[in-house]
């Protein structure tokens, strides 16, 4: 495995259940592009030990899922993250950049 594989399977792991961040926030912690990100967690192949799900748009939209969307949102649904719109709920959502950045 690569090292910024490596590395964002490892930031995904801080997050708790019921707990969400972005592409981005991820992208902006390893200076790479959300696009990125994405590829890399498409390769997710232990996505039990790896949460993958709790990767969301910045627009609050779940976003792809490599073995399904309705799988993410059945997921995030389980861990209480999706609001009666379907939407992720905001309060769930934790900036991992902030949590490892700020003082």
């Amino acid at each position: 495995m690569d090292e910024l594989s490596e590395a964002t399977y490892t930031l995904i792991q801080l997050l708790g259940i019921g707990e969400v961040t972005t592409y981005g926030d991820l992208a902006k912690l390893l200076d790479v592009s959300p696009r990125l990100i994405g590829r890399i967690l498409g390769k997710n192949k232990d996505l039990v030990i790896i949460p993958c799900h709790r990767v969301i748009m910045k627009n609050f939209k779940t976003g792809g899922y490599s073995i399904g969307i309705e799988f993410k949102r059945k997921l995030l649904e389980l861990e209480g993250s999706l609001d009666s719109d379907g939407f992720v709920k905001r309060e769930n959502y934790r900036s991992l950049y902030d949590f490892l950045t700020d003082p």
